[in-house]
């Protein structure tokens, strides 16, 4: 066998790195290696050379002839097997099936961005569906989506796997001028003298709230009804009602954190808790997978900026 031949790419791309940098030890920094690792390199390509390709004698070392030579045809090399393996790579994805995943909103701008892109880097094809739980639902169940994140739990849909990832409460958002005008009221006087910000009746969320709402025989008035969690916020941080929202909401609003007052609900606690659904029998270890990723996610980080921007409200907030 030619004696270049046993060179290895690897050893190139360390090689290269050294005379970029002059140094081993910034070399094996920028590489993320030992610098053992990377003097091993170069004592390989050394002893296949039969020649040294380092002028350790000087300071910064410098190439020597040999050295200078090899780097000339070493970075065209490298740059073509790294052009190779981006076509191997290319090639095996296109050939694995697309994960087809719903979320609603508040998790997808949240959660959904460190998932999806664990989920890519495992060399997943992922579609990404945001928005209304109840078009998420339908989607799963005509075949459309099949891994949904929702607070709707479809309890009246047989031969789906349900698995919880969290709990968390509901909040109560008024503009931060508001404060004290209602820092001793009930719900009551609040809905009687203040809009309510809806979420839309379509949304799980929406209907949750509405629901709670009777049950304390509260019957706020009609004023503006929302689909988007951003929107519901802007609205009340532009002083134009109150609402009801949880921590996901806010942290996926934060921009108007610094106009809004966030306060416990002054009444009966009210809670929800986000699913991942998926069709039983069906994708099972990509379902894990994904499960595992985002429980990983929520509590690693995403709680952790819950309790940064909101400390009373995050130390409530637990996997299940």
């Amino acid at each position: 066998m030619n004696e270049l031949q046993r060179l290895e790419v690897r050893s190139l791309r360390v090689f290269e790195a050294v005379a970029a940098e002059g140094s081993v030890s910034q070399a094996a920094i920028k590489l993320g290696v030992t610098q053992s690792a990377v003097s091993q390199a170069i004592a390989q390509i050394e002893e296949i050379l039969g020649t040294k390709v380092l002028d350790r004698s000087r300071r910064p070392m410098k190439l020597t002839p040999t050295g200078i030579a090899l780097r000339r045809n070493a970075h065209s090399v490298v740059d073509e097997m790294d052009r190779l393996l981006a076509q191997v790579r290319e090639a095996d994805l296109a050939n694995r099936p697309e994960v087809r995943i719903g979320m609603i909103d508040s998790y997808a701008a949240t959660v959904g961005p460190a998932v999806v892109k664990d989920a890519i880097k495992k060399g997943n094809q992922v579609l990404l569906w945001s928005g209304l739980a109840y078009s998420h639902a339908q989607a799963l169940l005509q075949r459309q989506l099949d891994i949904i994140i929702t607070s709707d739990p479809m309890e009246d849909m047989d031969k789906l796997v349900r698995r919880p990832l969290f709990t968390e409460p509901f909040l109560m958002v008024l503009p931060a001028g508001r404060r004290d005008q209602f820092a001793q009221s009930d719900l009551h006087d609040i809905a009687r003298e203040f809009p309510l910000v809806r979420f839309s009746t379509r949304s799980h969320y929406g209907a949750l709230t509405e629901r709670y709402l009777r049950r304390c025989g509260i019957s706020a008035k009609r004023h503006l009804e929302i689909d988007s969690s951003d929107v519901v916020l802007a609205m009340v941080a532009a002083d134009l009602g109150w609402a009801i929202t949880s921590p996901l909401v806010l942290l996926q609003s934060r921009a108007y954190l610094g106009d809004v007052q966030v306060l416990p609900i002054p009444g009966p606690a009210l809670t929800r808790t986000v699913y991942q659904i998926s069709r039983a029998g069906e994708y099972a270890e990509t379902a894990e997978y994904f499960y595992q990723t985002s429980r990983r996610v929520l509590d690693t980080t995403v709680f952790a900026e819950i309790r940064a921007l909101l400390p009373e409200v995050g130390a409530t907030l637990h996997l299940n």
